[in-house]
């Protein structure tokens, strides 16, 4: 009737109790768990073991990352972009040779279209890549997404020195984090550098020229196919003079046609 009516039931009124005790010094009111972490949760966990195996089997790359990642990083921003934008690159792209081209190409201001097809045509090798590799050990789907954008030449090569039996899934996870982060590691330092220098870099421009003509040579060691080789260099040509920024992208599919053209009918003759 005349008393006053108590709140403290309701559980905002409970919650303002228990705040307003612990303000006071009380430490019988219920407070949160310490957001510190537990490293020897994760440190003890099972997969721990194979992922620290992943991170050793990886430590070779950053060797070979290194001076290419430095190199990208400063041709990037010698072409006018910002270093996060070379960073941005690196985590997003990440694939080595593409991401030269594909600096270059947003740097032009190529169609969406033709980088993505020059991309798919460039790059399509990690098709057969994943085919090979047991990702199917990965068992949780994002992991196993990332695992896939990871799988580079150098991951490949890394995990296919493994017996297959040996590729657990932590493993290969770690072998593809720690190959990009030194990858995006030394284009961000190499992008950094290269905005605190204070000359002109205009000269990187070559650095994807070079990297090009290192791969061909390297490609033509390995396989002397002097009449594709010849093909190749003629249809660039050709693609230069009357398909302007389209050259690359037609070049490419042209290729692409008359390679499998001569390994038909090299095929047929064997059979």
């Amino acid at each position: 009737m005349g008393g006053v009516e108590r709140h403290d039931a309701h559980p905002c009124g409970a919650r303002h109790a228990q705040l307003g005790g612990a303000a006071r010094g009380e430490h019988n009111v219920w407070m949160p768990e310490s957001p510190h972490l537990d490293t020897s949760r994760w440190r003890d966990a099972a997969w721990w073991p194979e992922f620290r195996k992943g991170l050793a089997d990886g430590a070779p790359v950053f060797f070979a990352f290194l001076p290419l990642g430095l190199s990208f990083g400063m041709y990037g921003v010698a072409l006018g972009l910002e270093w996060w934008w070379v960073t941005l690159t690196g985590l997003i792209i990440f694939a080595g040779s593409m991401e030269f081209l594909a600096v270059g190409m947003l740097v032009a201001g190529a169609p969406i279209a033709s980088a993505a097809t020059t991309a798919l045509f460039v790059n399509s090798r990690h098709v057969f890549y994943g085919l090979s590799v047991p990702l199917e050990r990965i068992r949780n789907p994002i992991a196993r997404a990332y695992a896939i954008h990871a799988l580079t030449d150098e991951a490949y090569a890394v995990l296919g020195s493994k017996p297959r039996d040996e590729l657990t899934g932590p493993r290969m996870l770690a072998v593809g984090a720690s190959t990009h982060f030194y990858w995006t590691a030394s284009t961000t330092v190499g992008a950094l550098a290269a905005s605190l220098i204070p000359y002109d870099l205009s000269f990187m421009g070559f650095a994807m020229t070079a990297l090009f003509v290192v791969l061909t040579l390297e490609a033509l060691k390995q396989n002397r196919e002097i009449g594709l080789f010849g093909a190749a260099v003629l249809i660039g040509l050709l693609g230069n003079l009357l398909a302007g920024e389209l050259m690359l992208l037609l070049s490419l599919v042209v290729y692409f046609f008359v390679a499998l053209i001569v390994v038909s009918r090299r095929r047929g003759r064997v059979a």
